[in-house]
């Protein structure tokens, strides 16, 4: 403490006191500047701004995982395959209880990518784009790559792509990624990267290294078959260090990332390396070991990728997304059980039944999320894989906008924002009242959700078989009949199932012309109506006593197929073009200017 001194004549201790005065204030100006400094930097850097007030918006982490089944991670619950990586993201992030996808992978990733659901544009139903198909996702739709690239992102995809590749118009960096590394197609052998599946599996190698380069309107490609840095490298650790790499160069940019990591995991063919199968040995039955050792490596390609963002210190400047395309793949046609789960519910991938297109999902985001936050949050409100479209521009504050096509994603930033603010999931309005899951009259099938009601009309699956992985011995299931009769909450063996079903893939009936037959009216069988609040394995058909509520679902189902357009022609999809060539044994595109189905606005 400063003591002043008495005996000082009084005039000579007021100008002392004056003095001091001018001092301190001089002090706590700059005490006051230097807080404001501070703050301002530190604001910066969690909102992803320059302190010279240029703004740049958050960077954007997709990570895609394939047939993850809903019970197959472990923040959904106590489970048996542990993803400590991926529980610690979920457990500072929002996680969506009803998140919802297509039944099967390039609808799925259609619809994320455009905000528009895949009726719309001639891509619904239980289908995938196999190697030699011709149509791919239509040249006219607007995606999320492009909005992004167009407000100065740098665009990145990692993976899989899966939209079609039989033109080079096709491709990622025509579509707006500036960069991509991975497969062209949908399912190839992890080890050897050939395609897997379909009419052509074996035919060709798929891994690629493609970039786009811009200066001023002119656009140049460099596309390149990628040599495997040591032979027999498996996918998903080539994936996570490319990740890692541009994750280290990005750090100090002034412009963001949008960064989108599409694992193969774990879709078949479940060929896990040994050492993650070794970390699950405690798993009695041997396909759930593959299975999980498939997920223990997904697992731990989503811990390198954070840590390279908090090494590069750019955790807290990104937004963090995590979901599966659709549910668990429980049964190739074979008969091969692969050991997924899509517990508590029924179905599996390319079913409309819960199983099949509810999925893990959340999301990280820092600007909303308190620091203190050590336990997720659990949003129940309906979402639908479409909605990322309107959701992330709008975090990236940006407007969403589709130049003249209709939107069916619906923001929910605001309502994330609440969420994280602290308000009560019950008090916060929901976006969504109505999620249309499918509409396809090619295979017989539409689905929608309201609030807790869910109406199926039509056939409701091409594969309507349920869990497929003995947790329940083939014994007890012969030694108690209750188990056979509500089966859709169990999981049985391949052996018993096979009984209870007989299993066969429908052969696409093209009499009925998908060009002329495209409502509700070209679907035969009963409708199906289920309370989801209760009945999770959709075992309860509730439509003869809910007749008014499984009217009003049909509505505003028939409402939307009105807008649905004519499916892919069946020479485009069937024959899986025998004229499609690869060259040296590589697949690449063998179709120049093609002409592609248009879609409705």
């Amino acid at each position: 403490m400063l003591l002043v001194n008495s005996s000082v004549p009084k005039r000579k201790r007021n100008q002392c006191r004056e003095a001091l005065t001018q001092i301190s204030d001089h002090v706590l100006i700059a005490f006051i500047v230097l807080i404001v400094v501070v703050t301002t930097v530190s604001l910066a850097i969690v909102l992803n701004r320059e302190p010279d007030g240029v703004r740049t918006q958050p960077n954007i982490l997709v990570v895609i995982a394939d047939d993850l089944g809903y019970n197959d991670v472990g923040y959904q619950g106590p489970g048996d395959i542990k993803t400590p990586y991926i529980d610690h993201l979920a457990r500072s992030s929002i996680v969506l209880e009803r998140h919802y996808t297509q039944p099967m992978c390039s609808p799925s990733r259609a619809a994320m990518f455009t905000g528009r659901y895949p009726f719309r544009y001639g891509m619904s139903g239980s289908r995938a784009i196999y190697y030699g198909s011709r149509y791919g996702l239509d040249l006219s739709e607007y995606l999320l790559p492009q909005a992004l690239k167009e407000a100065k992102y740098k665009t990145y995809l990692l993976g899989k792509w899966h939209l079609g590749f039989a033109d080079w118009l096709m491709t990622p960096t025509r579509r707006g990624f500036d960069y991509f590394y991975g497969t062209y197609g949908g399912s190839t052998t992890y080890r050897t990267h050939q395609s897997y599946e379909g009419p052509r599996a074996g035919d060709g190698y798929d891994l690629f290294e493609d970039n786009s380069t811009h200066n001023g309107t002119t656009v140049s490609y460099t596309h390149q078959v990628v040599d495997d840095p040591a032979p027999g490298t498996f996918s998903e650790l080539l994936f996570t260090e490319k990740a890692v790499k541009i994750i280290t160069g990005a750090q100090g940019d002034v412009e963001p990332f949008f960064l989108v990591v599409s694992y193969q995991n774990p879709h078949a063919p479940i060929t896990p390396m040994a050492n993650d199968v070794a970390q699950n040995e405690d798993i009695d039955n041997e396909n759930r070991r593959k299975m999980a050792g498939m997920i223990t490596s997904l697992d731990y390609g989503v811990g390198r990728i954070t840590s390279a963002l908090e090494t590069t210190h750019q955790l807290n400047e990104t937004i963090i997304i995590f979901l599966s395309d659709n549910g668990g793949h429980l049964m190739m046609p074979s008969g091969e059980s692969l050991g997924s789960s899509n517990l508590p519910f029924r179905g599996a991938k390319c079913t409309l039944y819960e199983g099949g297109v509810r999925t893990p999902a959340f999301i990280k985001i820092p600007q909303f999320t308190p620091v203190t936050m050590n336990s997720s949050v659990k949003y129940n409100g309906l979402f639908h894989i479409s909605d990322w479209f309107p959701t992330i521009l709008k975090l990236a504050q940006l407007e969403p906008g589709l130049k003249g096509k209709q939107l069916d994603g619906v923001d929910h930033s605001e309502t994330f924002r609440k969420l994280l603010g602290g308000t009560a999931r019950h008090q916060v309005k929901k976006p969504r009242d109505h999620v249309v899951l499918d509409i396809d009259p090619v295979f017989n099938q539409a689905a929608i959700v309201q609030e807790k009601y869910k109406l199926i009309v039509g056939k409701g699956a091409i594969m309507s078989f349920d869990q497929v992985y003995p947790l329940i011995s083939d014994e007890s299931i012969e030694n108690d009949p209750e188990i056979v009769k509500n089966a859709s909450h169990y999981q049985v063996s391949p052996s018993i199932y096979q009984e209870m079903m007989d299993y066969t893939q429908i052969q696409v009936n093209y009499s009925k012309n998908p060009q002329k037959c495209l409502s509700l009216d070209c679907m035969t069988d009963a409708l199906s109506l289920f309370d989801l609040s209760w009945d999770f394995g959709e075992s309860n058909n509730l439509t003869w006593r809910f007749t008014a509520e499984a009217k009003e679902l049909y509505k505003t189902l028939k409402s939307y197929s009105n807008s649905t357009f004519p499916m892919v022609e069946p020479q485009f999809f069937e024959d899986h073009n025998k004229d499609a060539k690869t060259e040296d044994n590589v697949w690449t595109p063998w179709l120049l200017n093609s002409t592609v189905v248009k879609s409705r606005k």
